[in-house]
């Protein structure tokens, strides 16, 4: 049953991309996406039980099982007509994610937030069912299914749990953790996946008139010369990201423009045409952990969800937590 506490909170702070998950979503799938100080859990400093979740509009922690949370996160963050080894893999990122975060904030009185740009995505049963209308019932067996078989399992390398974030779509290959958010973690390698290019909204394009650009730019650096001489030069990683694009003489990063335009991702291309500026933007979400259309593409090609986690994850086991 849950307990709901009353509580004073101070927002967490994040760093912008992302995300997780796993890290802005948000996206159909929203993906985690805050990195904050690496934490050194202690063996048995993790409850495998529970979670205290703050809400983060009225300030209330909800303590709920760790199934119940699992379900609210796999019905916010991935769709439910996914495939069920995609699902699982979803399930246990999720919770793996909890779990490391609930390491972090060992010292707070709640474990995660139901903000998404700071932690995971969550909806209650009765939002999913409202979401899901007609199939409600349909999808809430299959999710509460797919949370069973996977009750304890997380992803650990070196045995503790991740940091397991996760995007909506990537461009046909994920990013290294390092160049979206500068810190390293050896398990948030670039990887293959090349079923993402696949997604029907794979490409999209944002148009704004010079104008609008005009007005944009001008906030973050001091313009000159015509609309069309705007952009310079681009420097991206080996997945496609932006890493910097010069701007009127100065340099702006990829993540600068994905914010100022709200582009996808920070991986794009700039035209300009007839008073026009084009975005061409390739993927969806920061890039980094597991892409869900990915493993929605390896499930439907035969993987089982510890396939797909250890593609993704690299250098990862999947175990389950006692």
């Amino acid at each position: 049953m849950k307990k709901i506490i009353g509580c004073a909170f101070f927002v967490l702070a994040f760093m912008f991309i992302l995300p997780l998950g796993v890290m802005k979503k948000p996206e159909t799938a929203q993906a985690a996406a805050t990195v904050t100080s690496e934490v050194i859990l202690q063996e048995g400093s993790y409850n495998t039980d529970t979670f205290r979740i703050l809400e983060k509009d009225s300030g209330t922690v909800t303590e709920m099982t760790a199934e119940e949370y699992i379900f609210g996160v796999l019905a916010a963050e991935m769709p439910a007509l996914y495939d069920e080894e995609a699902l699982k893999a979803q399930a246990v990122a999720s919770y793996t994610f909890a779990c490391y975060r609930r390491g972090e904030n060992a010292d707070k009185d709640y474990d995660l937030t139901t903000d998404f740009g700071t932690d995971q995505s969550f909806i209650t049963e009765e939002e999913a069912r409202e979401k899901w209308g007609e199939k409600a019932d349909e999808y809430c067996d299959k999710l509460k299914g797919v949370v069973k078989e996977v009750e304890n399992l997380a992803i650990t390398y070196d045995g503790k749990p991740i940091l397991a974030v996760y995007h909506a779509l990537s461009s046909g290959k994920t990013e290294d953790c390092k160049n979206v958010w500068g810190k390293d973690y050896p398990y948030l390698r670039a990887v293959a996946s090349p079923g993402d290019s696949l997604a029907p909204d794979y490409i999209k394009k944002a148009v704004f008139s010079a104008d609008e650009v005009k007005d944009k730019l001008s906030k973050m650096v001091k313009l000159s010369g015509e609309p069309q001489g705007y952009f310079g030069k681009t420097e991206r990683t080996a997945s496609g990201t932006v890493m910097s694009i010069e701007v009127c003489g100065a340099d702006l990063s990829g993540a600068e423009i994905r914010s100022a335009f709200s582009l996808r991702s920070s991986n794009f291309e700039i035209s300009y045409k007839d008073g026009e500026f084009v975005f061409t933007v390739y993927g969806y979400g920061h890039g980094v952990g597991m892409s869900q259309y990915g493993a929605d593409c390896m499930a439907k090609q035969g993987s089982d969800f510890k396939e797909i986690l250890l593609h993704y994850y690299s250098g990862c086991k999947v175990e389950r937590l006692d």
